[in-house]
């Protein structure tokens, strides 16, 4: 099999595959295009500027401004999912011209499931999203931050680590830590971001964006919060965390790894409100829900297959 075919078998979002370069020599792209591909590819993000319309934006902030305290440091600090109460905040998260990017990056449908909105930079320490988010096949997830706001040094940029999504995906069984349901645990992790950043010579850089202006990012890029240097600055935001279909969407960060028993997320589409069907390639896959974890199950699976592997699960002893 030649190196092309290989290349477009892999289940891999395209501009992070290791056949990169072979893979986008097959494809006819404008300038633009090019630049997006090699950017997310190289540095695993991009920016797209002007992209959200303003009177949108405006008309955002002035919706859920009400639900955010006046000062810093009062709660809530952000809101998630105020899409279901917003009209203008599931807008933003549906809007054309991000769904045609995300198209072209990663050859699927988009699929928006969640909602971040925010009053004040977040000063949230460096992590990957794929603690909080992954699927099956890998990869296919990433984050789309809209600048409602023009960021400065003052009020809590964006930070990122460049290069930082080519690492491996790091979850709690990686690093030594116990999964747990509340984040008592989640410092422990940020330390060894921070660790793991530092020990592989990585530089963190801020990115400062214009109102409007659009960042998406690999899965599995390093990022986090720069601190707030004025307090009485606002930086109003709006993330969205995207999947993509074809695929099984879980939790890392409650998931046992070790025993490959997957916490899977209840994933509905924002744009369409309608539930995500896990699958595989447009195969459904049937889940059965034994507790504190859901298992995923082929069709082709027999019942009694099913049911030798729920009893290994549950009682830890080898059926039958």
């Amino acid at each position: 099999m030649n190196k092309t075919a290989i290349a477009q078998r892999m289940n891999l979002p395209w501009v992070e595959s290791p056949f990169f370069e072979n893979l986008i020599s097959q494809k006819t792209l404008d300038l633009q295009q090019q630049k997006m591909a090699f950017d997310f590819h190289n540095e695993g993000y991009i920016v797209l500027p002007g992209m959200i319309d303003s009177k949108l934006i405006d008309q955002t902030i002035q919706d859920i401004k009400h639900e955010y305290p006046d000062r810093l440091g009062e709660e809530p600090s952000r809101h998630q999912d105020l899409w279901k109460k917003y009209e203008s905040v599931r807008a933003i998260a549906s809007a054309d011209a991000i769904f045609d990017v995300l198209r072209f990056l990663y050859e699927r449908e988009p699929i928006p499931f969640q909602t971040l909105n925010f009053k004040f930079g977040t000063q949230q320490r460096a992590h990957s999203d794929t603690i909080h988010f992954s699927c099956v096949p890998a990869r296919f997830m990433c984050g789309v931050w809209v600048a409602m706001e023009d960021t400065n040094a003052n009020n809590g940029p964006l930070f990122y680590y460049p290069k930082s999504h080519r690492n491996e995906e790091f979850n709690y069984y990686n690093i030594g830590i116990e999964a747990q349901k509340d984040y008592a645990e989640y410092h422990e992790y940020e330390d060894f971001m921070e660790a793991f950043m530092d020990s592989g010579h990585y530089a963190p850089q801020q990115i400062h964006l214009n109102k409007g202006d659009v960042l998406i990012w690999s899965s599995n890029l390093i990022h986090g919060g720069a601190p707030i240097l004025n307090p009485e600055a606002t930086r109003w935001s709006q993330v969205t965390h995207y999947f993509f279909e074809g695929c099984m969407y879980y939790s890392p960060r409650l998931s046992d790894m070790f025993a490959n028993n997957l916490n899977l997320r209840h994933v509905v589409n924002i744009k369409t409100r309608q539930i995500v069907q896990h699958s595989d390639k447009g195969k459904p896959i049937e889940t059965i829900n034994t507790g504190n974890f859901k298992y995923a199950v082929s069709r082709q699976f027999t019942l009694r297959t099913l049911a030798k592997e729920v009893i290994k699960k549950i009682i830890g002893k080898k059926p039958f």
